[in-house]
């Protein structure tokens, strides 16, 4: 051994010893074999918050993919439905590029995205550079759902204002399943 070598302190048991090699962290086997066991149980933990990081990030991926396939599903499902009607703002002859136009808009409205009353067929014009055109809408819309159906409407976008609908996967997959269902009922 040589006289000079500076002591250090051991990683495991934090007592001072004299190093063999300079790489050399612990001052014993048994203090190395502790500290390769602690070295593991750290690498598993890592490995093991970065798949629960991982995981958490495709589940907030796979919210906004659920969001987006529901959204494209009801819209479908409304111009299915409203096929061959006339715009429900203006009155414009049907055509197939029809919009699904919210009459309560969906980012303000968030509890009545995916309400089937607040969606109807709307030309172009009128949903996407007349902003719903929503004068005209109003006085279309009772007449098409009903007066009675129009009110339950206006109570539930009153609520809707208030609060901010946060949607779980579960809701948009039975929102999803019925819309299918009404889908493969208007091809029957």
């Amino acid at each position: 051994m040589v006289a000079n070598v500076k002591k250090k302190r051991c990683k495991e048991c934090n007592k001072l010893f004299v190093p063999y090699r300079t790489t050399q962290t612990v001052c014993s086997t048994s203090c190395a074999i502790k500290n390769a066991k602690a070295k593991e149980k750290k690498r598993q933990e890592d490995s093991e918050h970065i798949d629960k990081l991982i995981k958490e990030k495709k589940d907030r991926n796979k919210l906004s993919t659920y969001l987006e396939n529901t959204k494209n599903i009801v819209h479908k499902y409304i111009r299915l439905r409203d096929k061959g009607k006339p715009c429900i703002s203006c009155g414009a002859p049907y055509k197939s590029d029809f919009d699904a136009g919210h009459f309560y808009p969906a980012g303000k409205f968030t509890g009545l995205k995916f309400n089937l009353n607040n969606i109807h067929g709307q030309c172009i014009q009128c949903n996407r550079y007349n902003e719903g055109n929503f004068e005209m809408y109003s006085l279309s819309l009772p007449n098409r759902i009903g007066d009675k159906e129009y009110q339950k409407l206006v109570k539930m976008a009153e609520k809707s204002i208030k609060d901010v609908k946060k949607w779980s996967r579960e809701e948009l997959k039975h929102i999803q399943n019925e819309a299918k269902r009404k889908i493969k009922e208007t091809h029957i």
